[in-house]
């Protein structure tokens, strides 16, 4: 608040015991009325010049004068008591404020740190925020556990979780960089800029060229130059039995093999599959740092294994995985996570051809969002492989139920998750099988049941292969990220555009 202007007017003025004024009379100006008030002598006269003290003129008339930043009140003592002036601005000041467009600053905070629901999208009705945007559909109740946990983060004092689910393009399939420009990196850039940084997250051993392989010869060497796969030295397989978190897990029975992740947090998990104690030792490095040697300690039978190193700095760590055992003895990784104590952490365990019904094996229902590593919001996006392979619809609808279910009730889980499920854009990979629309149909069956939010990239896309050409959306497979005219999967521009959508309902 800035100086108040004080006297200057017809009852300002300086007076005895009696109430008689005394002309030329020299007063002083206090913060209270009271024997323990604090002289005030940061004054101004009406000019702006500094006085310390007030002058009463030959009548007993005080002159205006400006006092202390922030008071609008102030007792002045002419030597019979202290008596209350009040700013003569007080009556403009009050009027501004009713006038005013954002008199308190809420609007402007509001507008600072949180969507703009109206711009994106989104009215606020009783108790709701809903959309209004075509292809989004958010039920009264969504975000009733991810916005509290996101306004923690936000603060700093708390970690808000998502899981994304999917096949090839929640895997990040054709960006230039799967781990950065894939939707689920962008949507983790976009939530982390305004609510924090949680991380980096899951990042599967699959993201490398052996779990990638296939005809990506062009790819591998985009993705291998922009920095966004696991970098691998030795033998390593692609393993075939569905278990951990995430995409898959790659194995290897050389001693020597190695896996190096660029991880991102101040606390890192490695997830590893161990057999009967039977598995290789491993160890591993931070930065460089001593290896520390590990044993395989499932006792049950194959199991996942966790392994947690805290207390690093919240920046970039490289974590070395080394197999140090016997050609007999198998290595196997999953992958390796990285999260710091609060912010946001976006977890992609997205997997290259995915199917629904791979998710709800025993050793994986309880990981990708699942109680064994839960989240406060899990993205489900439907993998094309489904419709394009000819999964019926009721099949993979019944898939679903069963991995959603798990999240909201397996284990220990009491459905402290928030759910959303996007449709993405069909493209021309429909052509044959024509039976996207019984997908989007089960979905939103499935939206209703779970009380999901539902995304429906194809509707929002006019369900036009076309327009999303027109856009640049579709890529190019030679060249990662370009724009190209591929038949379902997204360049940069496509994957950045997904994020957006999705980020308008989770900042919302």
């Amino acid at each position: 608040m800035a100086r108040q202007l004080f006297g200057g007017t017809a009852d300002s003025v300086a007076e005895d015991a009696t109430g008689a004024r005394v002309a030329n009379a020299i007063g002083t100006v206090w913060n209270g009325p009271s024997a323990g008030a604090t002289r005030l002598a940061d004054l101004t006269d009406e000019s702006g010049a500094p006085i310390d003290h007030l002058t009463a003129d030959s009548n007993g008339y005080v002159a205006a004068f400006y006092g202390p930043d922030g008071y609008a009140r102030v007792w002045v003592d002419f030597g019979a008591g202290k008596v209350a002036l009040v700013s003569v601005t007080v009556g403009e000041r009050f009027d501004s404020h009713l006038t005013a467009v954002d008199p308190h600053g809420d609007r402007s905070y509001v507008d600072s740190n949180f969507v703009k629901t109206s711009d994106a999208g989104w009215v606020t009705e009783a108790n709701a925020v809903v959309s209004r945007q075509k292809g989004i559909h958010v039920p009264p109740s969504w975000g009733e556990f991810w916005r509290p946990k996101r306004a923690a983060a936000k603060l700093a004092s708390g970690k808000a979780t998502v899981a994304v689910v999917g096949g090839s393009a929640a895997a990040g399939f054709n960006a230039s960089n799967l781990r950065t420009k894939s939707w689920p990196g962008a949507l983790a850039t976009n939530l982390q800029t305004v609510f924090g940084d949680g991380g980096s997250g899951f990042y599967s051993a699959l993201v490398s060229s052996q779990g990638i392989g296939g005809s990506d010869s062009a790819a591998i060497t985009q993705w291998t130059t922009s920095g966004g796969l696991v970098t691998q030295t030795g033998t390593w397989t692609i393993g075939g039995y569905p278990a951990g978190p995430g995409w898959g897990y790659l194995y290897s029975s050389t001693n020597g093999s190695t896996l190096t992740f660029t991880v991102r947090g101040s606390s890192v998990t490695i997830y590893t599959l161990g057999a009967d104690g039977a598995h290789s030792p491993w160890t591993y490095s931070i930065d460089g740092a001593t290896a520390v040697a590990v044993t395989d300690t499932a006792t049950t039978g194959l199991a996942v294994l966790t392994k947690t190193i805290t207390g690093l700095s919240t920046g970039t760590h490289t974590v070395k995985l080394t197999h140090t055992g016997t050609s007999s003895q198998y290595l196997s990784v999953c992958g390796v996570t990285a999260e710091n104590a609060t912010g946001v952490v976006v977890n992609n365990f997205g997997k290259r051809n995915a199917s629904a019904a791979q998710y709800v094996t025993p050793m994986k229902l309880g990981w990708s969002g699942g109680p064994n590593y839960p989240a406060d919001v899990v993205i489900y996006q439907v993998s094309t492989d489904d419709i394009v392979n000819g999964t019926s619809a009721d099949a993979w609808a019944t898939s679903v139920r069963q991995h959603l279910s798990y999240i909201r009730d397996g284990g220990s889980a009491v459905g402290n998750t928030d759910l959303v499920i996007v449709l993405p854009h069909i493209g021309q990979a429909d052509f044959s099988n024509q039976r996207y629309q019984d997908y989007v149909d089960r979905a939103h069956g499935l939206a209703t049941t779970f009380e999901a939010a539902l995304i429906d990239l194809w509707g929002i896309g006019r369900n036009s292969w076309n327009y999303w050409n027109s856009l640049g959306y579709w890529s190019n497979p030679a060249s990662p990220g370009a724009a190209g005219t591929d038949a379902v999967f997204m360049s940069d521009a496509g994957h950045s555009y997904v994020a957006g959508v999705i980020n308008s309902l989770l900042a919302s």
